[in-house]
C-alpha cells in the first residue's frame, strides 16, 4: 500500500514539474512574441508617420509587406484615427493595395468578437463588393454587437439594406443598444422616411422608436414636425420624451400647444422635457405652468422649469424673482438656486 502511495505522489510531483517548465516556455514565448511585435509597431509608426510627411508610397508598401496584417489592422487603424481628410485617404489608398482587406475580411468570419467587430469597422476604408458581401454576411453573425458594427459600415459604404430588413437581423435584444443610436444617427437624409416610420410604430421597441426620434431631430426637417407632435402624446413615456426633446431642439413656434400640455404630465422625465422645451421654443404663456413646476418633487423638472423661465425672458425672470422672495419651499429654494447662477455668470 505505502509503494503504491509513494508511487501517485512521484506521479503528481513529476506532473506538477513538467506543467510548470510547459509554463515557463510558454510565458517566455509569450514574451518574445510581445517585444517582437513592440519593435514591428514602432517601425510601422515610424513608417507611416514618414509617409505621412514624404508621401514616399513605395518604402511604406515594403514595411507593410513585412509586418503582419494583424498588427497592421490594429496599430495602423489606431494611428488613421489620428487623422482626417486626404492625408487620411492616402494612407487608405496604400493599405488597400495589401492583403489587409483580404485579411480583414477573414477575420470578419473567424476572429473572436472584438477583432469581428473591429474588421467590420475598418472595412469602410475598402469599399467594394468583396467588403460589401462580407458586411452583409455578418449581418447573421451569433453576436449582436457584431451586427449592428456591419451595419454602421454597411451604411457608411451607401449599401444598408431597408432599415426594418436591418432592424430584424439585429434581433430583439439587440435593440437597446446605444450603438442602434450611432446607425440612425448616421443614416442618410433620403432615408428619414424610415426612421419616421419606426417612430410611429405604435408596437415598435420604446427604446428604437426614441432613437429615431432623436435621429430625426438631428436633420432639422421640419417636414416631420406634425407627426413629431403626435409622438409627443404617446403613451410611452420615452417616446413622448423624445419626441418634446425635439420640439424643443426645433425651436418652432408651432409646437408650442404641444408643449404646453405636456407640462402637466403624469411621467416626470415628459415634465422635464416639456419644461425644456418651453425655454427653448420661449413659449409665454407656459410662464404660469413652469413657474408651478419650481415645487415639482423631481428635481430634474424643478431645475428645467427654473432654467426655461430664465430663458423665455422678462415674464420669466419676474416669476423667479417673485418665487424666490415668497416662504421657504421648494418653488423658493428652486427659483433663489437659478437666480443665483445668474449672478455668479
Amino acid at each position: 500500500m505505502l509503494f503504491y502511495i509513494w508511487t501517485l505522489s512521484i506521479v503528481i510531483g513529476s506532473s506538477a514539474l513538467a506543467i510548470m517548465i510547459v509554463l515557463v516556455v510558454l510565458r517566455i514565448l509569450h514574451e518574445r512574441r510581445h517585444a517582437r511585435d513592440e519593435i514591428l509597431r514602432r517601425k510601422l509608426m515610424t513608417s507611416l508617420i514618414r509617409f505621412s510627411e514624404d508621401g514616399e508610397r513605395d518604402a511604406l508598401m515594403a514595411v507593410l509587406g513585412e509586418i503582419p496584417a494583424a498588427i497592421v489592422a490594429d496599430s495602423g487603424f489606431e494611428f488613421l484615427s489620428l487623422l482626417r481628410g486626404d492625408e487620411r485617404q492616402r494612407i487608405e489608398d496604400v493599405f488597400g493595395e495589401t492583403r489587409l482587406p483580404e485579411f480583414a475580411r477573414r477575420r470578419l468570419r473567424k476572429g473572436n468578437e472584438a477583432e469581428r467587430i473591429h474588421s467590420a469597422e475598418i472595412l469602410t476604408a475598402f469599399p467594394g463588393t468583396a467588403s460589401v458581401e462580407a458586411l452583409l454576411e455578418a449581418l447573421d453573425d451569433r453576436s449582436r454587437e457584431v451586427r449592428i458594427a456591419a451595419s454602421i459600415s454597411l451604411n457608411a459604404l451607401g449599401a444598408l439594406p431597408a432599415l426594418q430588413t436591418v432592424l430584424e437581423r439585429i434581433g430583439p435584444r439587440g435593440l437597446r443598444s446605444r450603438r442602434l443610436i450611432d446607425l440612425f444617427e448616421s443614416l442618410p437624409a433620403d432615408r428619414s422616411g424610415e426612421l419616421l416610420a419606426n417612430a410611429l410604430m405604435e408596437d415598435g421597441s420604446p427604446f428604437v422608436r426614441a432613437a429615431a426620434i432623436e435621429a430625426l431631430s438631428l436633420t432639422e426637417d421640419y417636414r416631420f414636425l406634425r407627426e413629431v407632435e403626435v409622438l409627443a402624446r404617446d403613451r410611452s413615456p420615452e417616446v413622448a420624451a423624445a419626441a418634446l426633446r425635439a420640439l424643443g431642439r426645433s425651436g418652432h413656434p408651432a409646437a408650442a400647444g404641444t408643449v404646453l400640455a405636456s407640462l402637466g404630465s403624469g411621467d416626470w422625465e415628459v415634465r422635464r422635457e416639456a419644461a425644456e422645451a418651453a425655454g427653448r421654443i420661449g413659449i409665454a404663456e407656459a410662464v404660469e405652468s413652469l413657474t408651478s413646476l419650481l415645487g415639482d418633487g423631481e428635481w430634474a423638472v424643478r431645475y428645467a422649469a427654473g432654467k426655461s423661465l430664465k430663458e423665455i425672458g422678462a415674464t420669466g425672470m419676474e416669476a423667479l424673482r417673485r418665487t424666490a422672495v415668497e416662504e421657504t419651499s421648494r418653488s423658493q429654494r428652486t427659483a433663489s438656486l437659478i437666480l443665483s447662477e445668474g449672478l455668479a455668470a
